[in-house]
């Protein structure tokens, strides 16, 4: 809960497709020699992406309309960072939606900009407390002392004298370089909060489940339909976007099954898998899932003033990974399985799913089919560490970190095996 960076989603009705359009190509062109936003201008930035997003309800009936999605994972205050991307004429973008009412009115403009935003439900970072700054800092610093450690002298030095001439020569670079707060016991509290939260809850939430939810569960489930199966995986041209850089995104979007129960299930799954993201899985890895660096599930419930039994609510999905989306949606069914059967199965077209947890995703075949049939494209995706994974950027600060600090010799030993 003590993270640096912030989710920001902002969700709009369109009023203009082919302009949005034409300004995105050429924003994803050119991100800072563009004409209409200099997105590499974006302060405190980790990742962020513009998308369209269409409805897809293939029988062309009760149809949505189409969106501008913003995803931003940054820094710091909300109506500062607002202000400072309004400067970079963001106007640009959202003038092609319904009602934007421009950013000179700021205070119309600011009401505006937070009834478009919506609250991730869960989030997920690999390196929550780390803003993006210091990790630039970071991998320069790292690079320096890669560069230290090439001059020849230094293989018959002793590692301790090895960290010493390191930490003054490095104290001279203009990078920053001083230590941090042993990071043990950096979320003990909110660990300590959400266990006694669970415990305090767990009576009244046994009886809950027990009696109305798991029956009801397993009805549905027995009903579900299941999406087609078609071999091999079709990426409907999504494959041409990626594996350009070191890392990847997703944008994936999907209609909540209908009901109450699913609708509440859905909602209750991903707000404990954002605590757990929040409080437990902070060392980088979200359920045993190393290669993602920011991720997280936002449910946007139909706004239209149509009977609740016509809405359409969906889950969103934004994250950028490492890897290749084949690798990538390997981890998800070798190590995260059933969390992730546990958020998607309560929408449209999933994997026969047991018990919430168990099959789903694990139904290789038709899970990646299912993944690429909700997939969309990303009209413009910027990442601030283009060069860096996760483990690269875990890496260069926990570097960082033990420069000035007193080591043990084994613990030198280990530092300058990771230089």
């Amino acid at each position: 809960m003590r993270s640096a960076t912030r989710a920001l989603t902002i969700l709009a009705e369109i009023a203009d497709r082919e302009r949005l359009g034409d300004r995105l190509i050429d924003i994803n062109a050119d991100h800072d020699g563009n004409r209409w936003f200099r997105i590499g201008k974006l302060p405190n930035t980790h990742f962020t992406r513009f998308v369209i997003i269409d409805d897809k309800c293939d029988d062309g009936t009760n149809l949505l309309p189409a969106m501008l999605a913003w995803e931003v994972n940054y820094d710091g205050d909300e109506d500062a960072f607002l202000a400072a991307a309004a400067k970079l004429n963001l106007d640009n973008i959202f003038d092609c939606c319904t009602g934007y009412p421009g950013s000179g009115d700021s205070k119309r403009w600011r009401a505006w900009m937070h009834d478009h935003s919506y609250r991730a439900a869960a989030f997920y970072s690999a390196y929550p407390g780390v803003p993006h700054d210091e990790i630039v800092n970071d991998i320069a610093v790292h690079a320096k002392l890669r560069d230290l450690a090439d001059v020849p002298e230094v293989g018959a030095l002793q590692p301790r004298e090895v960290h010493r001439r390191f930490k003054e020569d490095l104290a001279t670079s203009g990078l920053q370089t001083s230590p941090i707060a042993d990071e043990k016991l950096r979320w003990f509290f909110d660990r300590v909060l959400a266990i006694l939260a669970a415990i305090v809850i767990s009576g009244p939430l046994a009886v809950l489940i027990i009696f109305w939810w798991l029956p009801t569960l397993r009805k549905r489930e027995r009903e579900d339909e299941v999406g087609m199966i078609n071999k091999p995986v079709h990426d409907n041209g999504l494959a041409e976007e990626e594996d350009k850089i070191r890392q990847n995104q997703l944008t994936h979007i999907v209609d909540i099954k209908p009901g109450v129960f699913r609708r509440f299930t859905v909602w209750a799954v991903v707000n404990v898998i954002g605590v757990l993201a929040s409080v437990f899985y902070v060392n980088g890895h979200l359920g045993g899932i190393t290669s993602i660096h920011f991720a997280r599930w936002v449910i946007v419930r139909d706004r239209r003033k149509v009977p609740r039994a016509k809405r359409r609510d969906r889950l969103l999905f934004f994250s950028n990974y490492d890897g290749s989306w084949e690798s990538y949606l390997g981890e998800f069914i070798d190590r995260a399985s059933n969390g992730l059967t546990a958020i998607w199965s309560n929408t449209e077209g999933f994997p026969r799913t047991k018990l919430l947890l168990w099959a789903g995703a694990t139904d290789e075949e038709r899970f990646k089919q299912w993944t690429r049939d909700h997939q969309i494209v990303t009209q413009v995706w910027w990442s601030g560490v283009p060069l860096s994974t996760v483990q690269n950027v875990r890496d260069d600060i926990w570097l960082r970190r033990r420069l000035e600090s007193n080591l043990e010799d084994k613990e030198l030993t280990a530092w300058l095996r990771r230089v």
